[in-house]
């Protein structure tokens, strides 16, 4: 629908010349993308490292001008001093090098998301433009601000408009989050804006943008901190493979290519999730103190003999007493490193004392030969007896192999967790023991405890000898290449050899350790327990974190119980900042009055978010008999699809199958990333967390959560989902919560 503006025509011809240079721009990228991958294999090291950079740049280049479909540009600001500048997607500028339109995140852009009618920041006018749905070249409205009417009147302006950002809000979902880049608020921005360094906390009720703003500050900060961030990478968690493919899309619009995606449990992809801890045990494994109990679980492995070790090679008789040996794991433990690593030094240590006895009884035989003594020291070690001393003094071991061994004997766990756990608590770890450590079925919770246990060992390859290997040197090549190019900000000279290493030199020879970010950005952060907190904070040297979540919301077992929680295992000493979000732009208020009833009973500390909008539309409950519920969800669905929007069907996962059944007509998928493009996607309560839809039908209730705390949480989670309709099908009682008598009014 188009409005009548008078400058509209004006306008779409400024539009249609800057998309003239956009085109421009990504045809000569292209070109140069093309041009470098059209070039032979053949050349120097030198040339073929300059070859391989040019063209990852110039591809990088290429994918930040591709934004499809999307508007280039969407607003206008007209100043005090008469400069007009218009703000976009990403930055265009004319064969002149002049800009056409500005990047959102620069400087001058701010005044677009922060001037207020009591802060104007020298803006007379802020213009929002509306774009054609899926065709962003094409203008169909203004929307006009007015800060300085006088001014206005004076540049002889015209204003007309009924606000962008309502416009955007009661539009039609399409399975994907989509950016909100044209329509950010000025407490948004506050927290897109913030510093890099330190932690940022940004927290709010449901519907408050949260996690559009985690994702805009993340392309924020790799434009504004480009130098120091493109190579170590910024890092974004979220809580599910169904919410990262939700908001795949965004950051490409943004014109950044340069995050990565993860789940807490994708930061150990050797491992598989198989199984599931009960609550109470979850709990106890989420705790800060396993940190403790994994340490001395570690500790106990490294012990003396328990007795003295004779053994004969080549007719003389070698001893390694008890005393020697505990001398040698005490000196080991105080050296600086960690577990694996020291164990060359017990090797080596325990080789020689043995090689000394050797020498000694056969002065008169033994050669003064470095390879013959290498050669003994390899017998000597070699030898059962002196192995097995070797292992039990300081075996090689992996984090799945120490936590496997720790919880398969009660022994183990009381000896480690003793004075850190309550008995009661350290006895529910014990598990059956695997004769294989492959077969062992992890949960979520053991995975933080295994990457705990691995930061103390270090790589198993750190435990191996490295004979006459020579120090890896920087490769001066590499270093040219990025200098010559002026790709500092892309590539450093490490990372330029090890990913155009040539395969001819062996290639680059990797290590299992983490890989570390400049910036983290943790969404749905208020699910993470003490223990997967310390997970991040490894892969995060700097502290540089962006922390997104609502306490609200939280229903996983052993998450952090505060900000102030979290904060402290982040290091409280760093700086940090916490920012509210206060206004619900997703949720109508007729469907916040039913959640927000949900959310005093779970979360009564937390205050609620206010509505922007009302619709006029209460939330339907419909009761039917337990062999009418799959019919009555599929009814309701069909209603839905009739009206417009996205569909999701939020269910027990004992009712799936047949919802899929009753729903094929229309193309229902469940329990896969493809449910968020089908007509109706059907979800259980944890998989929906973090998405949003037109319309939501929520089954059985009482079934999908707990009525504990954390199950109120989960259902307050699933109740705010919905941006236009929420219909609820029970056979069941409904719980308390939801009864109407709970039912907050919105608030005004």
């Amino acid at each position: 629908m188009t409005n009548s503006h008078p400058d509209l025509e004006s306008e779409q011809a400024y539009l249609d010349v800057a998309y003239s240079y956009l085109d421009a721009m990504r045809d000569a990228a292209r070109r140069l993308a093309k041009g470098y991958s059209s070039v032979g294999q053949g050349g120097t090291h030198q040339a073929r490292l300059e070859r391989e950079a040019a063209e990852e740049t110039s591809r990088r280049r290429l994918g930040s001008l591709e934004i499809g479909d999307l508007p280039l540009c969407f607003g206008r600001l007209d100043l005090e001093d008469t400069q007009t500048h218009y703000v976009g997607r990403i930055s265009v500028t004319d064969d002149d090098h002049t800009p056409v339109v500005i990047d959102w995140r620069a400087p001058v852009a701010e005044a677009f998301y922060r001037a207020t009618a009591i802060e104007p920041m020298d803006v007379v006018r802020r213009r929002h433009f509306l774009s054609k749905a899926n065709e962003g070249r094409v203008l169909v409205g203004i929307d006009d601000e007015v800060f300085d009417q006088e001014a206005v009147d004076d540049a002889g302006y015209e204003v007309m408009g009924e606000g962008a950002l309502l416009s955007a809000l009661n539009r039609e979902r399409t399975g994907r989050m989509g950016d909100i880049v044209a329509t950010i608020q000025s407490e948004q921005d506050k927290a897109i804006r913030a510093p890099l360094a330190g932690v940022l906390v940004v927290t709010g009720g449901a519907g408050t943008g949260k996690t559009a703003v985690a994702l805009h500050r993340a392309a924020y900060l790799l434009y504004t901190y480009r130098d120091r961030l493109v190579n170590d990478g910024v890092l974004l968690i979220g809580p599910n493979t169904l919410f990262l493919r939700y908001i795949d899309q965004v950051l490409p619009a943004l014109g950044e290519q340069d995050v990565q995606l993860s789940t807490a449990i994708s930061l150990k992809p050797q491992y598989s999730v198989r199984s599931a801890d009960d609550s109470e045990v979850a709990h106890i494994k989420g705790d800060a103190r396993m940190a403790q109990v994994i340490k001395r679980a570690l500790n106990d492995r490294e012990h003396a003999l328990a007795k003295n070790v004779a053994v004969v090679l080549d007719g003389t008789i070698l001893r390694l007493r008890k005393d020697f040996s505990n001398r040698v794991v005490e000196k080991a433990k105080a050296a600086r490193g960690r577990h694996n690593e020291k164990r060359i030094r017990v090797l080596r240590t325990v080789t020689d004392h043995l090689l000394s006895q050797y020498q000694k009884a056969r002065v008169d035989v033994i050669e003064d030969d470095p390879e013959v003594i290498k050669e003994l020291g390899r017998r000597i070690r070699a030898i059962p007896e002196i192995r097995a001393a070797l292992i039990r003094m300081w075996p090689t071991l992996s984090g799945a192999e120490l936590l496997h061994d720790l919880f398969s004997f009660p022994s183990l766990i009381a000896s480690a967790a003793s004075g850190i756990l309550e008995p009661e608590e350290y006895e529910l770890l014990a598990r059956e023991r695997q004769d294989d450590v492959r077969k062992v079925k992890w949960s979520e919770s053991d995975l933080a405890l295994i990457d705990e246990a691995d930061s103390l060992l270090g790589p198993i390859e750190s435990s191996r000898a490295k004979l006459n290997q020579k120090p890896r040197v920087a490769d001066p090549d590499a270093a040219q290449v990025v200098a010559e190019l002026g790709v500092e900000g892309f590539f450093s000279p490490d990372e330029l050899a090890q990913r155009y290493a040539d395969p001819r030199d062996g290639g680059f020879i990797g290590s299992d350790e983490p890989r570390t970010f400049g910036h983290v950005v943790v969404d749905e952060a208020q699910d993470l327990s003490p223990m997967q907190w310390r997970m991040l904070v490894r892969r995060c040297p700097s502290g540089s974190m962006t922390v997104v979540g609502d306490f609200g919301q939280a229903s996983t077992a052993g998450s952090a119980s505060s900000w102030d929680a979290v904060l402290k295992t982040l290091d409280e000493r760093r700086p940090s900042d916490v920012v509210t979000l206060s206004v619900n732009y997703r949720t109508p208020a007729e469907i916040m009055a039913v959640a927000h009833g949900v959310l005093a009973a779970g979360a009564p500390d937390i205050k609620p978010t206010r509505a922007v909008r009302e619709t006029g539309v209460w939330p339907k409950f419909e009761k039917v008999e337990s062999g009418d519920l799959v019919l009555a969800a599929g009814e309701a669905a069909r209603q839905a699809i009739a009206i417009g929007g996205t569909v999701a069907v939020v269910a027990p996962r004992p009712h799936h199958l047949d919802l899929v059944a009753a729903l094929a007509d229309v193309g229902a998928v469940t329990a896969t990333v493809d449910a968020l493009d089908a007509p109706v996607g059907i979800y259980d309560a944890r998989g929906a967390k973090g998405l949003e839809f037109d319309h939501v039908i929520v089954v059985e209730p009482t079934q999908l959560v707990t009525s504990d705390a954390l199950g109120l949480r989960l259902l307050y989670v699933v109740l705010t989902r919905a941006t236009q309709n929420l219909t609820v099908v029970h056979s069941e009682p409904l719980p308390e919560s939801l009864l109407p008598d709970r039912v907050v009014a919105p608030a005004s």
